[in-house]
């Protein structure tokens, strides 16, 4: 299996005021002439150090994701009230077309006094995949008993009706010299309809017991399914880490996995906007070509890019 790094696609540069910079994560739709990329992105800090997240879409060539056809000026969701889920940034997480409908789900977050923040999911449709509506106030899957901790970046399968999805599933907040940081790994869970949902265990097997594994993409190709992440060691006292890199997993049944993150060759570039970090994977096939998306430095501060995937 090769990767062949494309480069580049997009990096905010104060497009707007709600668009100053990040582009982080992304989903891609393949509409067939072209394909849509629906992202996260970040507001201008303001004078007390916050940002809001914003959801918006680009559209760019088929053959060459490069070429950018066209970027929307403006969010795609509005905020929640004061008080609900995603009252501070709305967060991309996945989007599917089922049943004539495109289905977004994404996560809502509110900041708070001790962890920085709170992540819920919530869920919008649209018959255009531009004018979303949000289902309800309140989110599609929240802190449970099986999710106490929230949710992080999903990915979604619809297959004979029912929903599969394999979720960024919190941990313990790890206590550090500068704050509290996030800790998390992935766990699969499924729904009859896509707003029901039952939660089970963790999928993904850690390398060790400081390893944080994180945005699942799951494909089934060939008959087989294919799962890449992200993933990174630890976090030590002082709060630091070591940078994302991307792995790779199969399963035959969607729950039992085996790792073979060594299969994955894309590694950060000397220098630019990848040369410190490679996360957040998105895989898209458009039949002609296998695409990775990935987003680069700082967790996509400095945008997303592309590559492609050759003898999977």
């Amino acid at each position: 299996m090769n990767y062949v790094k494309m480069g580049l696609v997009f990096q905010p540069a104060g497009n707007y005021e709600w668009m100053h910079y990040y582009a982080a994560t992304v989903t891609a739709l393949d509409f067939d002439t072209f394909i849509r990329f629906y992202f996260t992105t970040r507001s201008k800090i303001d004078e007390f150090g916050n940002f809001k997240t914003y959801i918006t879409y680009m559209d760019c060539d088929r053959a060459d994701p490069r070429k950018i056809i066209y970027i929307h000026n403006k969010p795609l969701l509005e905020f929640g009230q004061a008080g609900t889920f995603d009252e501070h940034g709305t967060m991309i997480a996945d989007v599917k077309f089922y049943d004539g409908k495109y289905f977004m789900y994404y996560l809502g977050w509110q900041r708070s006094s001790n962890a920085p923040y709170l992540n819920r999911v919530g869920l919008a449709t649209s018959d255009d995949g531009i004018n979303f509506v949000k289902i309800s106030e309140g989110p599609v899957m929240g802190i449970n008993r099986f999710v106490p901790f929230g949710y992080g970046n999903l990915s979604i399968l619809i297959e004979d009706g029912t929903f599969h999805m394999w979720y960024t599933h919190y941990k313990p907040w790890l206590k550090t010299d500068i704050g509290y940081r996030p800790n998390y790994d992935i766990r699969y869970g499924w729904s009859p309809n896509g707003l029901d949902w039952e939660f089970g265990e963790n999928c993904i097997n850690p390398a060790n017991d400081n390893e944080a594994i994180a945005t699942p993409c799951v494909r089934k190709i060939n008959g087989q399914y294919h799962m890449w992440y992200s993933y990174r060691p630890g976090i030590d006292s002082q709060g630091k880490s070591g940078a994302y890199r991307i792995g790779y997993a199969v399963s035959d049944n969607k729950i039992d996995w085996v790792r073979k993150d060594s299969l994955v060759d894309l590694n950060v570039s000397e220098s630019g906007w990848d040369s410190e970090m490679v996360c957040y994977p998105e895989v898209l096939d458009t039949k002609d070509n296998l695409f990775l998306f990935y987003c680069g430095n700082h967790y996509g501060r400095d945008g997303f890019g592309c590559a492609k995937i050759e003898n999977l």
